[in-house]
């Protein structure tokens, strides 16, 4: 049984990983992007009864494009509650009853990063705030903790795999000699700077600490990216940590970094 976290650029072959090569099945895939049915690829495994699916048909708002253009515009919170999170909620709460989540081997949340739109606009309208007024940073991240605990808990206690996508955010972040500076500013306040140079950081694309920290959770963490060699694509899965991000796995891969997206050839248990 394992936790696993998997973080890759939108085409990195993350979903199609997670689908057709997980090692306990059925998969059962909580679909909050909404492109499982579409994908050709995922047919077969479908038809099999290998791969299973609960897609959250709820848009991110119920306003019309019409009136949610004004409510940005005039900095005012949506005039309708939002279905998305409410939905995934009521899902998430009765899957001890489900017959597909309860006969799954994998469970797969495809892509935490959608949800946290859907977490947000809720958020948003249960407080009444817009997005140039948040400050419910500490609800935010209270809540991401709950949210990653209560599938982790629930797939130990079910002994099932758990698989949550992430897309990845590229960012900054100081080398070790780099020194940070704090500079007083004109107009009486402090900014914060670096002598030195910067190292590329990618983190989980979710707004907040949890964005940077979500890797505490999980006891596998996975970065999935294509590479061009000889003018054709590359699918590779890395399983070791670099410069760039801080990846890990429990199994013994040999100190062989990158792999074939595949969880049975990285863990051992297929050629």
């Amino acid at each position: 049984m394992s936790i696993i976290a998997l973080i890759g650029p939108p085409g990195s072959g993350k979903t199609t990983m997670a689908c057709l090569t997980s090692v306990n099945k059925p998969v059962h895939v909580i679909d909050i992007d909404r492109k499982i049915r579409s994908m050709v690829s995922l047919q077969g495994a479908i038809k099999k009864g290998e791969l299973t699916v609960w897609e959250l048909s709820e848009s991110l708002m119920e306003d019309s494009l019409g009136s949610r253009m004004r409510a940005l515009v005039e900095n005012k919170a949506p005039s309708k509650p939002p279905r998305g999170w409410t939905m995934f909620a009521n899902y998430s709460e009765k899957m001890e009853s489900i017959e597909e989540v309860v006969k799954a081997g994998t469970i797969v949340l495809d892509s935490t990063t959608q949800l946290s739109y859907h977490m947000r606009e809720h958020m948003q309208f249960l407080s009444n705030k817009t997005r140039y007024n948040w400050d419910l940073w500490s609800a935010w991240g209270s809540m991401w903790k709950e949210l990653t605990t209560a599938y982790i808990d629930y797939c130990l206690s079910t002994n099932k795999d758990l698989i949550m996508i992430f897309h990845e955010r590229v960012g900054e972040a100081p080398s070790e000699d780099t020194k940070k500076v704090i500079v007083k500013q004109s107009e009486g306040g402090r900014q914060r700077e670096y002598v030195g140079t910067m190292d590329v950081k990618v983190s989980a694309a979710i707004d907040g600490a949890y964005g940077k920290e979500f890797g505490t959770y999980f006891t596998e963490i996975y970065a999935l990216e294509v590479k061009i060699e000889n003018d054709k694509p590359r699918w590779v899965c890395r399983v070791l940590p670099d410069r760039k991000r801080d990846l890990r796995t429990s199994f013994d891969v040999k100190g062989q970094a990158e792999w074939e997206p595949n969880f049975g050839k990285i863990w051992g248990v297929s050629k």
